[in-house]
């Protein structure tokens, strides 16, 4: 982190654009704690509140946003010409895309807050052709909730940040797993009802 403060430090908020940009695009670099940390610079009067904020939010979903695409036009054209040859690869995707336009757009607020899946979700959204007004809904309002959580977070823990950090983010990310989980069980059970019914008409 004493890096990253320097290169924000040197290059302002356009180091800071470029670090979420990265990161969520899927170089290794720890997002959540750079946004606290940004919070922390703002408690120091390093950096102003609001152009934080912005530029957190802006950096996050720019890159989302480019990996919904890269997903859209270079996975979803390379299953589309291969898919078939790959067999239950090729079935596998179909169920996905299924399962991901009914509950897998909730991956993408909720996937924000835990690690090692938000650098995924907007891939998949793109490979299984999620409505594009839809992935910007579920994904503006997440990346807007996550940052203004823990910029904030950052800014009124001032020095203390690094004493309770962890153990925050630790205890969202089981939250929100835990809600991911209820939401596709839920869903998966709906789903199992109604294809019932479906089979009970048929037979009729």
């Amino acid at each position: 982190m004493a890096t990253i403060g320097d290169s924000i430090a040197q290059y302002g908020y356009g180091a800071l654009f470029g670090l979420f940009f990265l990161g969520i695009l899927g170089m290794p670099l720890p997002e959540e704690t750079l946004l606290v940390f940004s919070g922390f610079l703002v408690s120091t009067g390093k950096l102003a509140f609001w152009p934080t904020l912005i530029v957190c939010f802006l950096g996050s979903v720019t890159a989302m946003t480019a990996a919904y695409w890269i997903g859209r036009t270079l996975g979803f054209a390379f299953l589309e010409r291969y898919g078939k040859r790959l067999g239950m690869g090729y079935t596998l995707y179909k169920k996905t895309e299924d399962w991901f336009n009914r509950v897998g757009k909730w991956a993408l607020p909720l996937g924000y807050f835990i690690p090692g899946v938000r650098q995924f979700t907007a891939y998949f959204a793109g490979i299984t052709r999620l409505p594009f007004p839809t992935f910007m809904l579920y994904t503006y309002l997440g990346g807007l909730f996550w940052s203004v959580l823990f910029v904030s977070l950052g800014w009124q823990l001032g020095e203390r940040w690094e004493d309770v950090f962890d153990l925050i983010s630790r205890n969202l990310a089981i939250f929100f797993i835990a809600l991911l989980v209820m939401i596709a069980g839920v869903s998966f059970f709906r789903h199992r009802r109604n294809m019932k019914k479906v089979k009970q008409g048929e037979s009729k």
